[in-house]
């Protein structure tokens, strides 16, 4: 008697077949019998025990994802399932190209777990949160690298470029206003710089996940990767995108702070509190350029009541080693450049 296993939800939609006997499931999250897998990605979900259970805990991650979508959030989900099954079974092979015939084999395999595995942790950001319903949407590719394409020992012969942002899910002025900033702004949730993301000899992922909902102020948290194939190692970026809601745009450095020369004060606190924080580790570039950085909305974090979260990323204060430093101001010290929009910024009302 063969096995049978949950698959990805694409599979339904991309025409999988269900067996007579198959339990019906929510749309997205079929079940197959493994004595019909046909090509070498369903040979290896159905042979390998790690593939098949990761397998399944992301059809039921897709089901979860879906579940009370309007039908617009839904066929957007799908649409992006579809996209990430074609990128799965390119980029763990030799040249982005499907399998058609023979296995993948140990690395294949374990190239297949860790995208089976990481679509199901994004997967998890399609929630309610903050009293509104937000999907994920992604864009997935995956392209011969063409410096690597003739070395048979290559570990980097396929680059993967990876990118999701979430939108909002209602018939609402407030979600219209909010997806229409989410595409016109998508180019800030990638940190990577222009070429990147047409760069065949490099692997890049760029994410972003809501971190606070308030009446006044959506703030995402956009996470940057990216690895030049054949470098020592990647470099990140952690930026944040904050979306004004009252005047549907992006968060201005006026709408915090105010008052004549408030960059300088705020330039003079950062650096003090880099100091304070970081010591011996700091290697400080000049004023104008710390200046440029702490006066940037897009380095803001607001998670901390306690003071404002300034953002370094790597290299900017510090050695690549020490990562991304971050220094916290208080809001008691910064009172004296306060905007008149920082309550409303901070609290939501």
């Amino acid at each position: 008697m063969s096995k049978s296993i949950k698959v990805m939800s694409a599979l339904a939609m991309l025409g999988a077949v269900m067996t007579p006997a198959a339990v019906v499931v929510p749309a997205a999250a079929a079940s197959f019998d493994c004595s019909k897998a046909s090509t070498p990605y369903e040979q290896a979900i159905c042979g390998r025990p790690e593939l098949s259970a990761a397998d399944d805990v992301l059809a039921k991650s897709f089901a979860t994802a879906i579940g009370g979508l309007t039908k617009e959030g839904t066929e957007a989900m799908r649409a992006s399932q579809r996209v990430w099954l074609d990128y799965a079974q390119r980029v763990c092979t030799d040249n982005a190209t499907p399998l058609t015939t023979g296995s993948y084999d140990d690395e294949g395999a374990a190239c297949l777990l860790e995208k089976l595995k990481a679509r199901s942790r994004l997967l998890e950001a399609s929630r309610m949160i903050g009293g509104h319903r937000f999907y994920i949407v992604s864009q997935y590719r995956a392209m011969p690298d063409p410096n690597e394409a003739d070395n048979p020992d290559s570990y980097w012969k396929v680059s993967s470029h990876e990118m999701s942002y979430p939108l909002l899910d209602h018939d609402d002025p407030l979600a219209e206003n909010f997806n229409g900033f989410m595409k016109q702004n998508w180019s800030a949730i990638a940190g990577t710089g222009g070429d990147a993301a047409e760069d065949a000899s490099a692997d890049v992922m760029d994410s972003a996940v809501i971190k606070q909902v308030l009446a006044s102020r959506i703030t995402l948290e956009t996470n940057s990767y990216w690895y030049g194939h054949g470098a020592a190692h990647g470099n990140g970026a952690v930026r944040y995108l904050h979306y004004f809601v009252p005047e549907n745009r992006a968060l201005l450095a006026s709408d915090v702070f105010a008052g004549e020369g408030w960059e300088k004060t705020l330039l003079t606190l950062a650096l003090a509190q880099l100091e304070n924080e970081h010591g011996d580790w700091l290697q400080l570039p000049d004023d104008d350029t710390i200046e440029k950085i702490v006066t940037d909305p897009a380095r803001w974090s607001f998670d901390d009541d306690y003071g404002l979260v300034i953002q370094f990323n790597q290299y900017e204060v510090a050695a690549y080693a020490y990562g991304m430093p971050t220094i916290t101001i208080s809001w008691d010290d910064l009172e004296a450049i306060k905007a008149d929009n920082q309550d409303l910024v901070r609290y939501g009302n």
